[in-house]
């Protein structure tokens, strides 16, 4: 199942970062110099609404995991972006046999 639901999570985490460049880019036109350090949160509180409306739950194979904590899990990780998830694909590689 997480094979088949993984692609969409980074879908949806490269959508979000295309929807947050597009958003900001006339501010960073119009304000060269300005310093947009709040943009990492704005992302991540977008990725999570996405994540969240689209019901996505990459840990849905974890039998004691309560679906909304892996939904919730699966927003911030969306949220978090393309490379949070990259990370979490690599160290799937260091669970125990039966969650992989």
């Amino acid at each position: 199942m997480l094979d088949a639901v993984f692609p969409l999570a980074v879908l949806l985490a490269v959508v979000n970062r295309a929807i947050v460049d597009y958003l900001t880019a006339p501010v960073r036109q119009r304000y060269p110099d300005l310093d947009l350090w709040f943009l990492v949160y704005v992302s991540f509180v977008v990725g999570g609404v996405i994540g969240w409306v689209s019901g996505v739950n990459l840990f849905s194979e974890i039998p004691t995991m309560p679906l909304v904590l892996g939904r919730i899990l699966t927003a911030a990780s969306i949220g978090g972006g393309a490379n949070l998830l990259h990370d979490l694909a690599k160290r799937r590689n260091e669970l125990p046999e039966p969650l992989k």
